[in-house]
This record gives structure tokens, sequence and C-alpha cells, in this order.
């Protein structure tokens, strides 16, 4: 199979996602004659041979689409169609402009420029030579502990992990040399632990951002939220402005049942901005 190159608009390296190879219910069985501009004796006659679309990507992933056209008739001919793209619900736009120029027999590849999809949401692709459509999901981003999201604003995103402590912040005999007072801890309440969270949080940008708030940080237990104790901790995690290429860290505090080990944790945050909505998943 021969490897075609493609004429693609402006828009298809912006592209917040791609599609997954399915027919799209109007009976099409992707085997229409589109037009074609024949090149030479004999008659071009192109047949859609297959996708290579993902079914799901996770937000910040890099993909691409690809498109296997096959020239089925008796000369060569440039195959030409357009790839709409449409993000959930909204209107169909041009995406990208296909030409293959194939010889009778041959089939060619379009292939799209690999992109990253910044916001959740369904995205449907349509081939308009074929009336052929596919879908894809944007799912929120999964990472292990430890490893940061990009958010779309130009934040860094980072639960680097925890421990639990049935008190904190620090035994009784420690002192907080800045105020040169003695640390009194706090024990859990009955039958809990103290789930201690780190938080890091960068601004890449020049400019000063607003950092998400503690409370926007979840953490559940077997799919359960658990409550934020921040009173609990000497260096707690606070949201507000954060300057130009400057970090931030704190604690996330909450109490959890004794005996919880770190893969039963999830973190999550998730926020609506104003081109879409993003989501992280921290897990062990």
């Amino acid at each position: 199979m021969r490897r075609r190159a493609f004429l693609a608009s402006a828009g298809i390296a912006a592209l917040a996602g791609c599609s997954s190879g399915n027919d799209d219910g109007d009976g099409s069985d992707g085997t229409a004659t589109p037009t074609a501009t024949s090149t030479g004796t004999g008659t071009p006659n192109f047949e859609l041979r297959g996708a290579e679309i993902p079914e799901a990507r996770a937000l910040n992933v890099p993909t691409a689409i690809a498109v296997a056209v096959q020239n089925t008739g008796t000369g060569a001919g440039t195959f030409t169609s357009t790839l709409e793209r449409r993000v959930d619900d909204g209107e169909w736009e041009t995406a990208a402009n296909i030409e293959m120029p194939l010889e009778a027999g041959e089939t060619g590849e379009w292939h799209s420029p690999r992109f990253a999809p910044r916001y959740l949401a369904t995205l449907h692709f349509r081939l308009a030579a074929f009336d052929e459509t596919w879908s894809m999901e944007i799912a929120p981003k999964r990472l292990d502990f430890g490893l940061y999201y990009a958010a779309p604003t130009g934040l860094y995103l980072n639960v680097l992990g925890g421990s639990f402590e049935s008190e904190y912040p620090a035994p009784s005999n420690e002192t907080d040399t800045t105020a040169n007072e003695t640390l009194t801890p706090t024990a859990a309440p009955d039958g809990e632990t103290w789930a201690i969270m780190r938080v890091d949080v960068r601004n890449r940008l020049e400019e000063p951002q607003t950092t998400p708030a503690a409370d926007e940080f979840v953490l559940t237990v077997d799919g359960e939220p658990r409550p934020q104790h921040q009173e609990v901790t000497d260096d707690p995690y606070e949201g507000g402005e954060l300057a130009g290429r400057t970090v931030t860290r704190g604690d996330l505090v909450y109490s959890v049942p004794a005996g919880t080990q770190a893969r039963d944790i999830t973190i999550t945050w998730e926020s609506s901005l104003p081109d879409g909505d993003v989501k992280a998943i921290w897990t062990k």
C-alpha cells in the first residue's frame, strides 16, 4: 500500500480530536463513486478501504487520522474530498481538503498531522465523498501521582503523592522555628486516618494566573468523596494568584477510613474553562 501525502487546510493541525471508523447508519457501504479527475485513458473509480482512527483519546495525548482509498477503476485519477468536523452537537465545518492521485488498482493513504486534544468532547468526522462518519471520545487525563497535567490555561498541576498519618502536622515535641511555637498535632477521627497529599502548581506563563482552590481537588476512596480538612496542616495548599514563572506547593488533608492504602485513593480536578471542560485524575 502506497502512502500518499495530503493537502490539508490550515485548521487540521489545531483539531481538538479525531474519530473512529463506523457507519453512520444511513446505509452507506463505503463504495460510493465520488467525483474524480481522470488523468489518462480508462475511468477511475474510488472505494473507501478503511480508516485508522482511535475510538477514544485522553486529553493532551497526540493522535492522528488515516484514511485509505483504492482506485478500483480502469484508469488513473485523482481522488478529492473534504473532511468535515463537528464537536459534540455543533455544526459541521471543513477540517481538511484531501487530494490523492492514484493509478488504476492503487491504494493510497491520507494522513493528518498529529495533534493533541485539549478539551473534553465527542468529536465527529465525515468524509464527504462517501458520506462516511466516525466519532471519537476525548476522555479525562489519567496520571500517576507525581506526573503533571498541563492545563490549557498555562498551569501545570501535579499531585506529588503523600502519606497516611494518625496525627498531624507533627509530634508535640517539635517546634515551628518561624513562630517559635510548639506544634500541637491533631488526631484523626475515630476509625479514620489523615491522608496528607502534596500538591505542586506551576505557572509556565509570564503573566500572573489564578490557581485552583483547594476544594477543587476531590479525593475519593472506592468512589466515595472524602471530607477535606485544611485546618489540620501547618502548610496548606491555597489557591489564588500565582506570579508568572513561579511555583506554589502545599498540603491537601483528607480524613479517610483507617487501613486505606495508596492504591485505594483517587484525586480528581476538573474545571469548565471558556473554551471547554477539562479533567485530570491521579491514582497509584
